[in-house]
This record gives structure tokens, sequence and C-alpha cells, in this order.
């Protein structure tokens, strides 16, 4: 299984964003870029991928949407809009959730009331897991297991205190190139990088 966790430091933690103003609702569209990248590929559904989209913005942080590629069910698309508005499904399905408590809620996705510590405490537990950032070791140099996570930020990066974290939970320091680029492009060549491996 390959686990990909994009923190959206700004990406709205409730419904109350408008599809037709991503930009203005935290720049929810690198959020979509990211998740098309992590799930499609030439209009086909990758198998065993986790995407767990950890979102702190407004209104009610913390909460953390979780798509898995494995019986998932229609997503009306894969454009920015219609990726976004799983989301805000997800997130209008998880209005009232407690601490900790989680919920499906369209077929394959779920939403929990979590924070990124949380998610990343318990990713770090089941095995192998990565940080992307620049200054890692090069992707080419690294043998993966089978399954891995991949942790990374949005448009804003990862506060230095997160690097310090995740650096203390034994997360190890990845590089995809020498260019700063994307965050869905990152995740683009993670899976193009395995894939070249017969990873998975």
């Amino acid at each position: 299984m390959r686990d990909f966790i994009l923190r959206a430091r700004k990406g709205p933690s409730s419904a109350d964003f408008s599809l037709d103003d991503l930009a203005g609702a935290g720049h929810m569209e690198v959020v979509a870029h990211c998740i098309q990248n992590a799930l499609f590929y030439s209009l086909n559904i990758r198998t065993g991928v986790r995407v767990h989209i950890v979102l702190d913005g407004p209104a009610a942080p913390p909460k953390t949407v979780r798509i898995e590629s494995d019986g998932l069910g229609s997503l009306g698309g894969f454009d920015e809009r219609a990726l976004c508005g799983v989301l805000q499904e997800a997130l209008a399905a998880g209005r009232h959730l407690a601490l900790a408590e989680e919920v499906e809620a369209l077929q394959g996705v779920w939403v929990a009331k979590r924070s990124f510590e949380s998610l990343v405490r318990e990713v770090s537990a089941a095995g192998a897991f990565y940080a992307l950032q620049k200054r890692g070791t090069d992707i080419r140099e690294v043998e993966f297991p089978a399954d891995a996570a991949f942790v990374f930020s949005d448009h804003l990066g990862m506060p230095k205190k997160a690097d310090r974290f995740l650096a203390r939970l034994g997360a190890e320091p990845l590089s995809v190139g020498p260019k700063m680029l994307f965050a869905s492009q990152c995740i683009a060549l993670v899976h193009n990088e395995l894939d070249r491996r017969g990873l998975p």
C-alpha cells in the first residue's frame, strides 16, 4: 500500500467554501491536483493507494479526509471542481464528529476529526515513512519496501516545528530532484520511481 499524507495548512476544515473560488478557499486546487496525481493515471484508477488530506484551515480543524483507491466509488470526475466537491461532501458528513471519531462519507472516502500529529504517529508505527524535502536523500538511492508512506505539504511548506516532529518519529528525508516542485508533481515522481521498480 502506498500512503500519501498531504498537509493542507489553509485548507478549509468545514464544507463552507465555494467550488467557484478554490484559490480563495486555501488554494484547494492544489489539493485537487495532489489527489489527481495520487489516484489516477491515463484515465485509470491506481490500486493500493491511500491519500490522507489533513485540513488545518477554518472553521473546524483538525479534519482529515482519507481516500482509498481500492473499492472507491464514483467521484463524479477527476477535475478540480469534482474532487473538491468530494472533499466538501466528506466535510459536510463530518460536521459533528467528536475528536478521533471517523465516518465513511462516500464509498472509499472517510472523514475524521483528527490532527496531522495523530495521523503521522500512527503511520510511523506501521512501517517505513518518508518526508519529502529538497535536501533529503535522493529517491534513486533509497531501497523502498512494498508498503511506504510519504508525507508532504501544500504550497505553504511544512512548518519547522512539524519537520522536527517528523524527524523525532523517524521520518527519512526524501528528495525527488534538484528543483523545488509542486506538491502534485512530487507525487507523480514518487509513483514513477516505485512503478519502475515494479513495487505494488
